[in-house]
């Protein structure tokens, strides 16, 4: 029978301690990283939204791409996180004014600093609300993009319906999102039928998925 030594015991006492412990602290962990994705905040909030800044630049074009941007004047951008939705929105140079809101302060230092000068210029207006309670006027927005964000809302249903009502009677709702984040994060509407049950029973009229390797998109009318 092989001989353990004293070192080697003491090299398997701390890997089984090193092992333990991260089970122990798996879930905390996990559940500490998706309260960040839902609000950002300290410093591990600041650089979760910088990160954004680049990380959700493809989806935003690919999303911004498959929607429709004539006489559109309002625009409102749910949930920007780092901003990079904004950024692509703005650099269309449209005739538009594009409005934001986050309920992360985090997420909006660094959108703000992101989209400066198109702040400064007036093109850009961002805010802190939650999406279930926001402070703009009925049939406003001609464009409402949520890309990334909806599985995060603590009440879907009320998230959306804030939702309806702010846009504009020919208004359109695109809702993106990584299909991996939404079988993860969400317990209900998480399949393009439940979501669409959802939209219409709210009264949105028309829902059409369309897919893309990993990514979804839902183009939704009121």
């Amino acid at each position: 029978m092989m001989k353990i030594t004293k070192r080697k015991k003491i090299t398997l006492i701390i890997l089984g301690g090193i092992i333990g412990l991260s089970f122990i602290l798996y879930k905390p962990l996990i559940n500490y990283l998706s309260e960040q994705a839902a609000n950002p905040r300290g410093i591990i909030g600041e650089i979760t939204t910088k990160i954004w800044s680049s990380y959700f630049e493809d989806l935003s074009k690919w999303t911004i791409s498959n929607t429709e941007l004539s006489d559109v004047t309002h625009v409102l951008d749910i949930g920007y996180g780092g901003g990079s939705n904004v950024k692509n929105l703005a650099e269309l140079n449209k005739n538009w004014t594009i409005y934001g809101v986050d309920i992360s302060e985090e997420s909006y230092k660094t959108a703000t600093n992101l989209n400066k000068k198109a702040i400064n210029n007036g093109k850009v207006k961002l805010s802190i609300q939650d999406v279930a309670l926001m402070n703009y006027p009925a049939d406003f927005f001609n464009i409402v993009y949520a890309i990334q964000t909806h599985m995060y809302w603590d009440n879907p249903q009320k998230g959306f319906e804030e939702i309806y009502r702010v846009m504009s009677q020919d208004g359109v709702l695109i809702v993106s999102s990584e299909k991996d984040k939404i079988d993860y994060h969400m317990d209900e509407y998480k399949t393009t039928a439940t979501l669409t049950l959802l939209l219409k029973e709210i009264g949105f009229r028309e829902v059409v998925e369309k897919e893309k390797e990993k990514w979804v998109l839902y183009t939704i009318r009121k």
